[in-house]
């Protein structure tokens, strides 16, 4: 039987996330909800007059209230990460749609690169360079600008307050790291990847811009992108583009 596959799409990952927690939803409304129509069925015995003993009606009723109370903590936890997914979603499809007009012959796109307990968002490999591209998607009303100094990056609030991102260059650094090791793995061809953030929407003040990480908005990634010189022959980048896409694949026949 031939199988047939296809690519990842941008955002994949976080949707099979989202399904989960929307599942995960359902999961804690349905206990509540059986014990609030049997207490609610016990009370209409009961005041019908059959004999069936108040307390009974009593526990069954703190019982139906305790657990709509655990449910509606559990769900309002639940419903804070599906907005932050869904907006990482969001962050992660609008980037896509615009990486993926670099397709040609020389530019190659892949999204949602699974790793081990992470996912690259995005990769490009070219004749420009193998770019790892992570992307982020803040709260505009709180948040337009970040400050890179060279070392660490902070976060610029409206008011005026700045806050460290701690996890963002870090997490960067593994997911380079990762796709060196399986280009080398694969390939047996040592190569450096360029390290890339795309804060959505935002304005990034940098004084050391591009010499360790590119830090853009969604933007200017594009321009800056074209604008960079030539490093690799067209052989390499379809060698290594070849290897990517099978770690993008998936069977359509599953």
């Amino acid at each position: 039987m031939n199988h047939k596959y296809r690519t990842r799409i941008q955002g994949e990952s976080l949707q099979e996330k989202i399904r989960d927690y929307e599942f995960k939803v359902t999961e804690q409304v349905m206990l509540p909800a059986f014990y609030a129509a049997l207490t609610l069925f016990v009370w209409y015995i009961y005041l019908a007059g059959v004999k069936i003993d108040l307390f009974l009606a009593v526990v069954f009723s703190i019982i139906t209230l305790l657990l709509v109370i655990r449910a509606f903590v559990k769900v309002k936890k639940i419903r804070l990460m599906l907005k932050r997914y869904r907006k990482g979603l969001e962050g992660e499809r609008l980037v896509g749609e615009s990486l993926n007009k670099l397709n040609s012959e020389s530019t190659y796109v892949f999204h949602d690169i699974p790793g081990e307990r992470f996912n690259v968002d995005h990769i490009i490999v070219s004749t420009r360079g193998i770019f790892v591209i992570e992307t982020k998607h803040f709260n505009r009303d709180l948040c337009q600008e970040f400050y890179y100094d060279g070392s660490m990056v902070y976060r610029v609030m409206k008011d005026g307050r700045k806050f460290l991102c701690p996890k963002l260059l870090p997490q960067i650094d593994g997911e380079a790291r990762f796709i060196e090791h399986e280009i080398e793995r694969r390939t047996d061809t040592k190569l450096t990847v360029i390290k890339v953030a795309i804060l959505i929407g935002s304005y990034i003040n940098s004084t050391e811009n591009f010499k360790d990480y590119w830090l853009l908005n969604e933007s200017s990634f594009v321009s800056a992108f074209q604008r960079s010189k030539e490093i690799y022959d067209a052989s390499m980048v379809k060698l290594v583009a070849t290897h990517i896409r099978e770690m993008v694949k998936v069977d359509v026949d599953e």
